[in-house]
């Protein structure tokens, strides 16, 4: 069988928010119960250009996929008029090693990220949540509302980030979209009184503070996935009931690493999986403060790449490549 290469507009054809929320459910049980496998994650700083590359891989058992995705983050792309997230996933035959397919990573990353943080939204923020705040504007600020309104009655939201025109932008989408929606000046204008909060940035240092969080609130910190990425104020994570997408990674590169690291905490209280697949409760009060800890795992690409494959081979999208 020939090697299948699938561009953007593919992908973006093939793949839908909808989609990738339920195969990336699918993942998060199937890790919950040993039927997944995630390799160590590469991740390293790239001078001069001031990128960091990395490799997440693993084997999705229920897919028949083995594989891994290669890119990073540049955030200089921006001036450049590029995508700052570079990336390419790479699809294997497990029981042969063959490689099967070479799949644009950069929306699969934005959609298969969007669908974890409607999911830890669906089990761990209250049902009656309205208002939200995005903290970073970008294509996952984006995605992160849009996966919000899947699963919340999303009426109120207020977008902050660095680039005022960015949250400007992505409030003038929201408001097309039926929401009440602002681009505000600061990130206590946008976090106070919110019902749920979301960081998508790439900020090295804490932006929300702890007292600026009120009970009853959930957070999904999206941007923490290298080794010293922080958003939030530690206390935060000291204070709440803390969900990881995959604690060995969460604890080493994710938001929750600095608790880690400066003892506010020895462990969390599930992991996103556990409770999808009924083993770990999710939120049990109103008043509890939730945190998801999204680190993106090789099983999220993994799967939003396997549904895009098949569905190619069904509809001949893609360019087919003799490898010899």
């Amino acid at each position: 069988m020939p090697f299948l290469v699938l561009g953007r507009a593919d992908v973006e054809r093939l793949v839908s928010l909808h989609d990738a929320i339920a195969a990336v459910e699918r993942v998060f049980i199937d890790l919950a119960s040993g039927a997944a496998m995630i390799f160590p994650v590469i991740r390293e700083r790239i001078d001069p250009y001031g990128g960091f590359f990395g490799v997440k891989a693993g084997y999705l058992a229920s897919e028949g996929v083995l594989g891994y995705k290669g890119g990073g983050f540049w955030a200089s792309n921006r001036a450049r008029g590029m995508d700052a997230h570079q990336s390419v996933i790479l699809l294997y035959d497990p029981e042969t090693g063959r490689p099967l397919a070479a799949v644009d990573g950069n929306y699969l990353t934005i959609v298969r990220t969007g669908a974890a943080g409607a999911l830890a939204a669906r089990m761990l923020a209250r049902p009656d949540s309205r208002v939200a705040a995005i903290i970073g504007s970008g294509a996952q600020g984006d995605i992160q509302l849009r996966a919000l309104s899947e699963v919340l009655p999303i009426e109120e939201v207020r977008c902050f980030d660095s680039d005022r025109d960015s949250a400007e932008k992505l409030a003038a989408s929201a408001r097309s979209r039926g929401l009440r929606a602002s681009a505000v000046d600061s990130i206590r204008a946008a976090v106070e009184g919110a019902d749920v909060v979301v960081t998508a940035t790439p900020s090295f240092e804490p932006l929300v503070r702890s007292d600026q969080i009120a009970p009853g609130t959930h957070i999904n910190a999206m941007g923490a996935d290298t080794r010293g990425k922080q958003e939030l104020d530690p206390a935060i994570v000291a204070r709440c009931r803390l969900v990881v997408d995959y604690l060995p990674q969460a604890r080493e590169i994710g938001e929750s690493q600095h608790a880690f690291r400066n003892g506010l905490i020895d462990g969390v209280h599930a992991e996103l999986g556990e409770i999808l697949a009924g083993k770990k409760p999710g939120r049990t009060e109103a008043g509890q403060i939730t945190v998801f800890d999204a680190t993106g795992i090789a099983l999220q690409d993994l799967a939003v790449a396997a549904l895009a494959y098949r569905a190619a081979l069904s509809d001949g999208s893609g360019v087919r490549v003799e490898l010899g």
